[in-house]
């Protein structure tokens, strides 16, 4: 989930520095090779696959309806969230963020123990934080839909003080004038 979230900065990042405003300069064919060898290296292809695959079974999961329309719902998320629909503009941003020899030598760290390492565990690492983060929210769930609900209160309270205020005051009832005859002999009670 997290490389959901990264993806989707990335592309909002994109968007942002690629607009109509700023026209877009095409990296070398060169630079573009070596973004690429980086994104490889780092394991995001197989990364942003989990990812999708994750994202695909939690969906259906949660909507079981969407199951008819499963290889729909399928094509869609390899349209936007795959590695294949997103390498262009991912190269892109690291071209942007990294000069080439940082590139060549993010490359040669990816290629020791240690950064093979840092790779294969990045999927497991982000699917672990996904977890992590999903049982803090449902854990907290109950005292943020308590504190809505007393804020929503709260704010309904004020509402109606509000409308209280501006409402005139209630006029005197009036008085009723006596009918002549009608209460002749009796004592006068109310003045």
């Amino acid at each position: 989930m997290k490389i959901v979230s990264i993806a989707a900065a990335f592309t909002l990042a994109a968007a942002a520095g690629f607009s109509a405003e700023n026209p877009v300069r095409q990296p070398r064919l060169e630079d573009r090779m070596l973004a690429y060898a980086l994104l490889e290296a780092e394991g995001t292809p197989q990364m942003m696959e989990q990812t999708l695959k994750t994202s695909l079974e939690a969906q259906l999961k949660a909507a079981p309806e969407l199951l008819a329309y499963r290889q729909a719902f399928e094509m869609y998320l390899r349209n936007t969230i795959s590695f294949e629909a997103q390498k262009e503009e991912l190269a892109r941003i690291y071209l942007e963020v990294y000069a080439p020899d940082e590139i060549r030598e993010l490359i040669r760290f990816y290629q020791t123990p240690i950064g093979r390492k840092k790779a294969a565990a990045g999927s497991r690492i982000a699917t672990a934080a996904a977890q992590v983060t999903q049982k803090k929210m449902q854990e907290y769930l109950p005292v943020f839909q308590q504190q809505l609900e007393q804020m929503q209160k709260e704010e309904l309270r004020r509402k109606a003080e509000l409308l209280q205020s501006r409402l005139p005051e209630p006029a005197p009832a009036p008085q009723q004038p006596a009918v002549p005859g009608k209460d002749a002999g009796k004592p006068n009670e109310e003045k």
